[in-house]
């Protein structure tokens, strides 16, 4: 028996729940349960690390859904009908995800708790430290770190080093007729800290071989500086089980000089890849597009759109942000990057705050909760043969006691999450990494600053609800697509009313399920059995997205995946698959990017297959032979690196679960065009 097969009650005996624990231990400890083990495709769940991690964790699931979840909400989990996103996390109150304010820890310098580090002097120093804030805040937290405008952030340490450099270049280049020490204090005199700039040209027109040295040196440098960031955020397994930090950086729209060196050395050194050529799989990094900075020649940062086309061609980064999305316009103002759309990568999204803060850094998402749609759509629909017609209002009824209880399951863990002392959370707290933290006692409960993150209603299977009701999804109907549309609109209205009502941040998701698409089925073939089309895969299909087995073309794609976006406002994503290897056509690349972003989608990526030859390192598309050394895939390993959910996660076949790996497998490419 796997975790899946559980059902869990509080009435049972302690007899009954001395077994499951006792069975819970013994799938855990022999790697009988490979299901539980690969759940997260982050973890190495094999690991010893990864077991001692799964213990802990699959513990804490039977303990909250026996002694914490409120009745209703642990009945609906037991019927399939709901999911508690890391559940092992609910009964301590820890939080899900947090935009970093790394303008502020920078500038005023932070502490590990263990440590005092102060404001760093050069690019270098400054992307270390951020490497350092990420590991300390991820462990005062569930979910992802991520940093909103890494470029606008890191800008001003360019510029130390610069000046740095450019001092350094006065005393080795420039002649002097007088006595040189006197003549540099002189220039010393004339330019400031700030007017010692990349941008200068009057610096470079006077001192052109000190100017040309600093400037060199440093580039060499921030590329040095974002090489080592990379590779650290690669290499530093200090989360739960031995993970790496789940970390994200939104970069694309700082124009200065200094910020473009940032993108510009960001995305060389992904280009470069890691120790042996490998493609990163952290930070996942989202290009922030914006017309008037970067979408057409002769803007600012068009040729780093271009370079940031090319990188994703051949390393599946960057993905794609649209800040000319009319839902990401709502809280834009002009000249603060801080009300710049952006994402934890894997699609949350959580600038809107009903309290006033309209942007990004210092907040983030509390929790979630997902609603199976397919299910409804079964009980309600004529997939079953019990009626004719699909029974809309028994639909619409059971969607609404669905998203209360989903409501009633948030509201409760916000209230054990806003009761937790502000020390429970330490580094976040205590450093103001979530705004307005480092104002409160460390015995403080944190409600006050806690309420300005979001609590969101998740869903998938849109194109499954969909089949159940009517006998086709989404996809493959007018009137049912408009239906389903109807659906999404539904859920939203319910969001946006409870937040009135409860005054707080409560949003919808296009949920990024990993391992719940076959949870959700599982449970659902248990009861039902098997439906074509509807049960007969091991998976769900993402959110609203057009199931990857349904042949269609990128643009019909995108077209109709493009207005559910408006109405996710916790976020989401569309992808497009394709089949080939792009490295080859970034051309045709940039324009599907340009469609999508045409079309109103609020964040995409595209898929594409990058395989590895791990005996002669060979990356692109593989078959079952190695085209550069010869070696066929029984005599060596062939790493597939895929996407998941809005991130890689290195070899799908070793690291993905069962349910993901059928998804992978049935992936349709999408043809450009018509």
């Amino acid at each position: 028996m796997t975790m899946s097969s559980f059902s869990f009650s509080k009435s049972k005996t302690d007899h009954e729940s001395l077994e499951e624990i006792t069975m819970l231990g013994r799938n855990i400890a022999e790697s009988l349960d490979t299901e539980t083990l690969r759940e997260n495709a982050n973890l190495n769940g094999e690991s010893f690390s990864g077991k001692m991690s799964k213990f802990g964790s699959e513990y804490a699931k039977w303990y909250t859904q026996r002694y914490v979840l409120p009745l209703e909400l642990e009945q609906a989990i037991s019927e399939n009908l709901i999911y508690v996103h890391d559940l092992d996390h609910y009964a301590v109150g820890a939080t899900n995800c947090i935009f970093i304010p790394f303008d502020k820890l920078l500038a005023n310098g932070f502490s590990t708790g263990s440590g005092t580090l102060r404001t760093p002097r050069t690019i270098m120093t400054a992307m270390a430290l951020v490497a350092i804030i990420f590991q300390c805040q991820q462990n005062a937290q569930y979910g992802g770190v991520s940093a909103n405008k890494i470029d606008h952030d890191l800008a001003p340490y360019v510029k130390r080093s610069f000046i740095k450099h450019f001092r350094k270049g006065l005393t080795y280049f420039e002649n002097f007729d007088s006595d040189p020490s006197a003549t540099h204090l002189t220039a010393a005199m004339l330019f400031s800290e700030e007017d010692i700039c990349m941008d200068n040209s009057d610096l470079k027109n006077l001192y052109p071989h000190a100017y040309h040295y600093a400037y060199e040196e440093t580039r060499q440098e921030t590329f040095q500086a974002a090489e080592s960031l990379i590779h650290n955020l690669n290499t530093m397994s200090s989360r739960g089980g031995g993970q790496i930090p789940f970390t994200s950086i939104n970069y694309g729209t700082c124009t200065s000089n200094e910020g473009r060196l940032v993108i510009e050395s960001l995305l060389e050194a992904t280009v470069r890849g890691l120790g042996q050529g490998q493609t990163p799989i952290f930070p996942i990094q989202i290009f922030k597009c914006k017309k008037g900075v970067n979408q057409a020649a002769g803007e600012r940062n068009h040729d780093l759109f271009l370079k940031a086309i090319q990188c994703s061609t051949k390393r599946l980064y960057p993905n794609f942000a649209n800040l000319d999305a009319p839902m990401n316009l709502e809280h834009y103002v002009s000249g603060d990057p801080d009300t710049e759309f952006a994402t934890m990568g894997c699609r949350t999204r959580v600038i809107g705050d009903r309290f006033g803060r309209n942007h990004l850094s210092g907040k983030g998402n509390l929790s979630f909760n997902t609603i199976n749609l397919v299910k409804i759509g079964i009980e309600n629909g004529i997939v079953l043969g019990k009626r004719e017609y699909a029974d809309i209002e028994g639909f619409n009824r059971m969607l609404r006691e669905a998203l209360d209880l989903a409501l009633t399951g948030l509201l409760h863990r916000y209230d054990i999450q806003v009761r937790q002392p502000a020390k429970a959370s330490d580094f976040m707290m205590r450093e103001g990494v979530w705004e307005g933290g480092d104002s409160l006692h460390p015995d403080e409960p944190v409600e006050s600053v806690l309420k300005h993150g979001s609590l969101s209603i998740g869903f998938i299977g849109i194109a499954e609800s969909m089949k159940a009701m009517y006998g086709q999804h989404h996809a493959e109907n007018g009137e049912v697509y408009a239906k389903a549309i109807d659906v999404v609109r539904r859920m939203r209205t319910f969001c946006d009313e409870m937040s009135d009502i409860y005054n707080l941040n409560i949003t919808l998701f296009a949920t990024p399920a990993e391992g719940l698409s076959g949870k959700f089925t599982t449970g659902d073939v248990k009861q039902y059995g098997v439906i074509p089309g509807v049960t007969d895969r091991a998976y769900y299909t993402n959110s609203f997205h057009v199931p990857v087995y349904y042949p269609i073309t990128a643009a019909r794609k995108i077209s109709l995946e493009a207005p559910f976006h408006h109405y996710c406002n916790a976020g989401a994503i569309s992808y497009i698959e394709l089949n080939g290897n792009m490295r080859n056509n970034p051309e045709a690349f940039r324009k599907i990017v340009d469609y999508a972003l045409e079309q109103n989608i609020s964040y995409f990526s595209m898929n594409h297959p990058i395989d590895r030859c791990t005996s002669c390192g060979y990356e692109g598309i593989i078959g079952d032979t190695c085209p550069s050394c010869m070696k066929k895939e029984s005599e060596i390993h062939i790493s597939r690196l895929r996407r998941v959910t809005g991130y890689l996660t290195g070899d799908y076949q070793t690291r993905f679960n069962a349910a993901k790996q059928a998804e992978v497998r049935d992936r349709l490419p999408h043809t450009p065009s018509d």
